[in-house]
C-alpha cells in the first residue's frame, strides 16, 4: 500500500510549465499509477525532455511520488515534510531496523528522534546537506532491499 505523503510546499505541474491540460492530466494519471522508483525516474526524464527543466513544484510532485512508492516497500504509513523537518510513521506491522534507518539518515545529515516505538514514528531534522525531500528520498532508497 502506498505511503501517504504530505508536503507543506507546492507540488503540482504549473500551467506555465505544461500549458496543455491534456498533457498535464496524462502525466498526473501515469504518475499516480506507477509503483516502481525507476519508472518514476523515467517519467520525470520524459517530462524534462518534452517540457524543459522542472520547476520546483513539479520536482516536488515527482519527489512526493517517489516517497509514496519507496515508503510503501519499507512499510511506511505516512510522511509529513516541512522545510527543515519531517515525520515518518511506519505501519503497525512494519519491522524497520532502527540502526539502518539511523545510518541512512545520518548519511544525508538528518538528526533522527524516535517519537514512538510501536508503531515506529520518527522526527527528522535537517542539519545540513540535502534539502529535506531529496534527503528523505536518498536515505529511504538506501534502505530498500
Amino acid at each position: 500500500m502506498p505511503a501517504d505523503v504530505t508536503l507543506d510546499f507546492p507540488s503540482y505541474l504549473p500551467d506555465e510549465y505544461i500549458a496543455s491540460q491534456e498533457a498535464k492530466l496524462d502525466v498526473y494519471r501515469r504518475l499516480t499509477a506507477l509503483r516502481d522508483p525507476q519508472a518514476i525516474e523515467a517519467l520525470k526524464g520524459e517530462v524534462r525532455d518534452r517540457f524543459g527543466a522542472l520547476p520546483a513544484p513539479a520536482d516536488a510532485l515527482f519527489g512526493s511520488a517517489m516517497l509514496r512508492v519507496i515508503g510503501a516497500s519499507l512499510g511506511v504509513e505516512g510522511v509529513l515534510v516541512r522545510a527543515s523537518e519531517a515525520r515518518v510513521t511506519f505501519r503497525a506491522d512494519a519491522v524497520p531496523r532502527l540502526k539502518g534507518l539511523s545510518a541512512a539518515f545520518h548519511g544525508v545529515q538528518f538528526q533522527v528522534d524516535v517519537r514512538r516505538a510501536q508503531p515506529l514514528a520518527l522526527k527528522l531534522t535537517r542539519l545540513g546537506g540535502a534539502e529535506m525531500l531529496e534527503g528523505l528520498i536518498r536515505a529511504l532508497k538506501a534502505l530498500v532491499p
